[in-house]
């Protein structure tokens, strides 16, 4: 009977221990939650019950068996009255019970701890072959009627809350119906029957081992989304275990030598499991730190992201809205120095609206960029391809462009291919990136040259190069030119106007077409040459 008393006492502790970490986890989830302070309430109320019980059918305290097994009954009225409470409340986080129906429930419960303590719950106690019996009186019928009452009024708060939840609160009320059908269903089945209908109190003692598998269900329903504080609730309980087991065989040695090595055992034990709670305190309080982390790192994206449409819409409608104006003054610069209304009075009046021309033209080239791309990062840049001749849309973009490099008293030279050079592609989009690259070859060569050649390689390709003796780069700016837009050399930006677009859309808009496009130069003030690499049409 002592080792049944003694593996009970384990079973205590262990579950005591549980009990106060688990409330200790559900506190930190959330200690403003009310369904978190009942629970608490609960973990609180059920040590002094399942102590209750055990002192009530040791022997050992037979003396004050009757009172105690009275007590018992009084400590297990607020457990029974949380336990209602945490079935309505779950997984709210304010208690939806009305204030009357609170206070009757309160004065319920008053009224059956008084009835426990009195002679009318339990009218005698002996102790027979050593085990503890109590008389039951008609008190006992009331704490009965109440206890199932309450135990019958959760369970169904619990179903009827099973079939409205969805999503992750049904599976958490899952849970907590599983661990309440276990833990009942055993306390019923095994102690609250036997002892009203045959006083047999042997089961009593496997109250706190029900008691543990229903708070560890419902510990992990709650913080299920905190499921590393559950592993450092594994870790230490385990230790308290190992611990108690331990401890005990020092107890129970036969010689000083069985004595020392359990003495031995116990403490490496102890220490051991101290520093592995400790590792694993640390692993979760990184966890947590990560997890918290990548929900900030979610956040900012997301913000980003919405930031991101917002510019994106921002830049659409602008540009849209600036593009009409500008073709209109454009036009009526346009018609003005052809003579439309009549003579303008002067050269400098023509060159004033020809410079009016050439800003509205940079302007309008500037929104078409930044439409383009805004089409580009959207992957919605539209492409209508043809077996066109590269030669033409050279040839064309280069007298268009002559006027500028005239202008500037460049030596501007254009090298065509002995034969018509066909590829497949959009003719709009690749006279873009050819007037581009012509383009800013001119703008960025004060004197000297600039040389344009089209040819055909390895019978296979057809390399567009444009070189020039102008400003050139340094080496660290030319990977960053195709692959970042608003990417341009710090020199020039107060002197040469630009925006640092045309090269990534142009690289874009070659990629699209199958081809590569790259660029070389020596260094500064050694020029530059850019090369674009397409695949002959068959």
């Amino acid at each position: 009977m002592e080792v049944i008393f003694s593996i009970a006492l384990i079973i205590l502790v262990i579950a005591v221990t549980t009990d106060i970490l688990l409330a200790y986890v559900v506190y930190r989830s959330d200690s403003k939650s009310a369904t978190n302070r009942i629970f608490i309430f609960l973990s609180i109320a059920l040590p002094p019950w399942l102590a209750a019980m055990y002192i009530g059918t040791n022997p050992a305290f037979a003396t004050i068996g009757l009172l105690v097994s009275r007590a018992t009954l009084f400590l297990a009225t607020p457990v029974n009255v949380a336990f209602f409470l945490f079935a309505h409340t779950f997984p709210g986080s304010l208690i939806c019970l009305s204030k009357k129906h609170l206070i009757f429930l309160f004065a319920l419960a008053a009224l059956v701890m008084v009835v426990g303590l009195s002679p009318y719950a339990f009218t005698a106690a002996e102790t027979i072959n050593g085990v503890q019996r109590v008389v039951a009186g008609p008190g006992l019928l009331l704490f009965g009627l109440v206890s199932v009452g309450l135990n019958i009024g959760a369970i169904y708060f619990f179903a009827k809350k099973y079939r409205q939840a969805i999503g992750e609160e049904r599976e958490q009320i899952r849970l907590v119906v599983w661990g309440i059908t276990i833990m009942f269903g055993l306390i019923i089945a095994t102690i609250f029957v036997p002892v009203l209908l045959f006083q047999d109190t042997r089961f009593v003692i496997l109250a706190p081992l029900y008691v543990a598998v229903f708070l560890a269900v419902t510990a992990y329903a709650i913080v299920r989304h905190q499921l590393f504080n559950l592993k450092v609730i594994a870790t230490r309980a385990l230790t308290v275990v190992l611990s108690i087991v331990l401890f005990s065989r020092l107890v129970v040695a036969q010689s000083f030598n069985e004595q020392v090595i359990a003495a031995f055992v116990f403490v490496v034990a102890v220490i051991l499991g101290v520093l592995l709670a400790r590792s694993v305190q640390r692993e979760v309080e990184q966890r947590e730190k990560l997890e918290a982390l990548a929900k900030q790192l979610q956040e900012a994206n997301t913000k980003l992201e919405d930031l991101s449409r917002f510019k994106t819409q921002l830049l659409s409608i602008a540009s849209h809205q600036i593009r009409s104006p500008l073709a209109a003054i454009k036009g009526f610069a346009s018609l003005l120095l052809d003579g439309s209304y009549g003579p303008l009075g002067g050269p400098k009046i023509s060159e004033t609206i020809e410079k009016l021309r050439h800003s509205a033209n940079e302007l309008i080239d500037l929104i078409n960029n930044l439409l383009d791309l805004r089409k580009v990062e959207e992957g919605r840049m539209d492409y209508q391809m043809a077996k066109t001749d590269l030669g033409e849309i050279v040839g064309a973009t280069v007298d268009s462009l002559r006027s500028l490099a005239t202008n500037k008293k460049l030596e501007f030279t254009y090298m065509k291919p002995p034969t018509p050079l066909f590829v497949n592609a959009d003719a709009q989009k690749l006279q873009q990136v050819i007037q581009n690259l012509i383009d800013n070859s001119i703008k960025y060569t004060p004197t000297g040259f600039v040389h344009v050649e089209l040819f055909e390689k390895d019978n296979a390709g057809v390399m567009f190069s444009v070189s020039d003796s102008g400003l050139g780069m340094p080496a660290e700016l030319i990977p960053h030119l195709f692959e970042e837009e608003f990417v341009r050399d710090e020199r020039v930006k107060k002197e040469i106007l630009g925006t640092g677009l045309g090269l990534y859309i142009a690289k874009k808009i070659i990629e699209a077409h199958g081809g590569k496009i790259w660029a070389e130069s020596k260094g500064q003030g050694k020029g530059a040459t850019f090369f674009v690499a397409l695949q002959r049409a068959v």
